[in-house]
């Protein structure tokens, strides 16, 4: 009987051993990752009538623009559900607009360059399959924007960095899938919370859709 009870404790052992080590490399601990692509970008709807030549000028609402996204993550699991993702990206947003006044038409577009720094909480549903969300510190590095009336472009690149402001901080939220080979898909939404305007005249905020693709290795 004394065997019997030994040679059962010895088999629970080694099974929960094997169990633990199964349970171990169903998913890595920490890997790392390339991601980029493009995004789609606006500021909120709300933009006040503006003074030209005396008159004040009512814009329509901000249109999209276009821009893309480059960087790096780490992918942190803590459990075969749950990874914190901290990462590091460059990316151009902006917004644009159009004029409508007596007859004559202007189109406005804004480019914004920066530094957003995501930490992110991913949940995997259903294999490959993962929900996300998080906040977002960025960075304002430079802003610049071109101006056409009648389809003439008569500013090109001006300098508008003065006048946006110099932090952003931003919810994430998203959906993605991770392939056995590492290559990942993500399409994300960002909410900014501040304004975009250092004068704080505008109360505007970015808004952004994000599509990428990243490799973790």
């Amino acid at each position: 009987m004394k065997l019997i009870r030994i040679s059962l404790l010895i088999a629970v052992v080694l099974i929960s051993g094997i169990n633990l080590r199964a349970q171990d490399e169903a998913y890595p601990k920490t890997k790392f990752g390339l991601r980029g692509g493009v995004n789609a970008n606006s500021w909120t709807n709300e933009f006040p009538s503006v003074e030209i030549a005396g008159q004040s000028i009512y814009p329509d609402a901000w249109k999209a623009t276009y821009g893309f996204h480059v960087g790096a993550n780490a992918n942190i699991r803590l459990s075969q559900l749950i990874a914190i993702e901290p990462g590091i990206l460059y990316t151009v947003k902006g917004t644009g607009t159009t004029i409508e006044e007596n007859g004559i038409s202007g189109e406005g577009n804004v480019k914004s360059n920066y530094i957003d720094i995501p930490f992110l909480l991913r949940l995997y549903v259903s294999g490959g399959f993962n929900i996300f969300l998080g906040p977002q510190m960025a960075y304002h590095l430079n802003s610049s924007y071109d101006l056409f009336v009648e389809g003439d472009k008569i500013v090109s690149g001006e300098d508008a960095t003065e006048g946006m402001s110099e932090y952003d901080v931003a919810g994430i939220l998203g959906v993605g899938y991770e392939f056995g080979s590492g290559v990942n898909i993500n399409l994300s939404g960002e909410m900014g919370f501040l304004t975009v305007d250092s004068y704080d005249e505008l109360s505007t905020f970015n808004r952004n859709i994000r599509l990428s693709i990243g490799f973790a290795f």
